[in-house]
């Protein structure tokens, strides 16, 4: 079996990250990329479907984005394949993928005979997506064409700094338990336990909380030292974002909370008090 990755020149380590962990490495790689990165799919939609002409691949491995979703989407159609976004894993031999539904509240693991298979990837933590390296492979290169005569302007943003929540060793997590709880509050309280804060998407939406601090599958995928996950119940699309996290200390009053299965240590108690104390004892 073969398999094709498509990356952008010097973006491959979230690929190579994915590629460890599904064991794909003794499986016949070889890698396309798509140097200099294209502004938008037509200008290398041909050259793909010319370059499987001559090396087909059984499957084709898009990166995480909406490039990489649209360019699955429409080779697939193009090669008279499959195509399927933001997979999570892949057992190649049984043609078994993984990935997430009705806003990552469930898993689904599907059959698939189509091929050639044309897949994306499904965001991961940044902290986690280094460390490893492609295998030796055959590579080629994929140049794109001039922009189409549609295209009039590509803005580029930069993104000049990451945002602090990604680098941070070490999280707080605060769900919609204590909606008397300020923002303020948990500032300070993550403050004091040196902890950047970030939210679920439900707490925010309530208002009077920093929207660019959302924890979750529509949010920020963190990977910390230590996570505290506060007054969360541990719905599928929070958790999503603190899963690769090394330690998770889970705090709810409901000793019922599916929270508390994904947790290293979990305290029953109202979280206020309780991160109140820790914080108290932090300081001395």
């Amino acid at each position: 079996m073969k398999i094709a990755l498509i990356t952008q020149s010097g973006e491959c380590a979230a690929i190579a990250n994915w590629v460890a962990e599904n064991g794909l490495p003794n499986m016949e790689l070889e890698r396309w990329t798509l140097e200099p990165p294209p502004d938008v799919a037509e200008q290398v939609l041909d050259a793909l479907a010319a370059q499987w002409s001559l090396t087909p691949a059984d499957i084709l491995i898009f990166p995480a984005g909406p490039l990489g979703d649209e360019l699955a989407t429409r080779l697939a159609w193009r090669l008279h394949g499959g195509s399927l976004c933001q997979v999570q894993t892949l057992e190649a031999q049984q043609g078994l993928v993984n990935k997430s539904h009705w806003g990552n509240a469930l898993m689904a693991t599907l059959h698939v005979t189509a091929s050639p298979l044309c897949i994306s990837l499904t965001r991961e933590p940044e902290l986690s997506a280094s460390g490893k390296d492609l295998p030796a492979m055959a590579e080629y290169r994929i140049v794109p064409t001039l922009a189409p005569d549609w295209l009039e302007s590509v803005e580029s943003i930069e993104r000049v700094t990451a945002h602090p929540l990604l680098q941070a060793g070490r999280v707080l997590v605060v769900g919609q338990g204590r909606s008397d709880v300020s923002a303020d509050k948990i500032t300070a309280l993550g403050q004091a336990l040196g902890a950047e804060v970030g939210y679920s998407r439900a707490r925010v939406m309530n208002g009077g909380f920093d929207a660019e601090r959302v924890i979750g599958i529509s949010g920020h995928l963190l990977a910390p030292e230590v996570c505290i996950v506060a007054g969360a119940s541990g719905a599928a699309a929070l958790m999503a974002g603190v899963r690769q996290s090394r330690f998770v200390v889970a705090i709810n009053s409901d000793a019922g909370a599916p929270v508390f299965s994904q947790a290293d240590v979990g305290i029953v108690d109202d979280w206020l008090p309780v991160l109140e104390a820790l914080a108290a004892s932090a300081g001395t």
